[in-house]
């Protein structure tokens, strides 16, 4: 008889389990993984700041054009004996002189004004590059915290289930008197409790996917890539080499 009983506990607990997962899965997006690198990429795509990088590299790339240029010819036309007195009345004994003046730069002008207008183009890019490395720093950081809210509802509902099982086992130890009533309502307080903390671990992450999704300036259809945590370079402590080509010429440009 306790066995006929347990069986069919057993059976009741398999589908409670099911509605529960059914019910706190409803939310999720399935579909392919939206990577983080995708989530990077739209994030760029939309960034004024991003725009606004990009404008300078293209001014100075047309800068250091202008800056290469060598300063024009000039044509210069000079008339003399003309609307005089006496024979040099009119035109006719009119002098004309025409020259061609060709500004040679001294001193090394035109090679200094190159570095200047060099100095400016890496400035722009690296601007671009730390704007880049800002969007991507943001987009990461709510990509990553997105991930671990998901990974958080994972293991609520890992411990929802145990909880469902837990209190499931009390039923069947109470019924079969091995076990006091009171060991069934502590499992099923503690189930109670795994399942509001599910319903907290799903608000949170349509909270933070959220926040995403404003930040990439899109909505994101489908699932997040949950193994990127696994995937995260190792944290580098202490000072960074950094090279120094160019520092002062980068000095210099602002």
């Amino acid at each position: 008889m306790h066995r006929i009983i347990a069986a069919f506990l057993a059976a009741t607990s398999c589908v409670a389990v099911a509605q529960a997962q059914d019910n706190v899965a409803a939310g999720q997006p399935l579909g392919a993984a939206f990577t983080l690198d995708q989530a990077v990429a739209v994030a760029g795509g939309s960034a004024p700041a991003a725009d606004a990088a990009q404008a300078g590299i293209k001014a100075a790339q047309a800068a250091r054009t202008v800056a290469g240029l060598r300063p024009n010819p000039q044509v210069q036309t000079q008339v003399e004996n003309v609307v005089g007195s006496g024979p040099y009345r009119g035109v006719s004994q009119a002098e004309t002189t025409v020259g061609l003046n060709i500004p040679i730069e001294l001193g090394g002008k035109r090679s200094a004004r190159i570095a200047v207008a060099d100095a400016q183009f890496n400035r722009a890019a690296l601007v671009a590059a730390i704007t880049q490395a800002d969007i991507r720093l943001q987009v990461t950081a709510l990509y990553i915290d997105a991930v671990a809210a998901e990974r958080r509802v994972i293991t609520a509902r890992d411990q929802f289930r145990i909880g469902q099982d837990a209190l499931n086992a009390a039923k069947v130890r109470v019924q079969a008197g091995r076990a006091s009533p009171l060991e069934e309502q502590r499992a099923d307080v503690a189930k109670l409790n795994a399942e509001a903390e599910v319903q907290r671990a799903l608000r949170l992450a349509e909270a933070v996917r959220i926040n995403l999704e404003r930040r990439i300036g899109q909505p994101i259809t489908g699932a997040l890539d949950v193994a990127v945590l696994d995937r995260l370079p190792p944290t580098t402590y202490g000072p960074t080499m950094v090279a120094s080509t160019g520092t002062l010429a980068l000095a210099a440009a602002d």
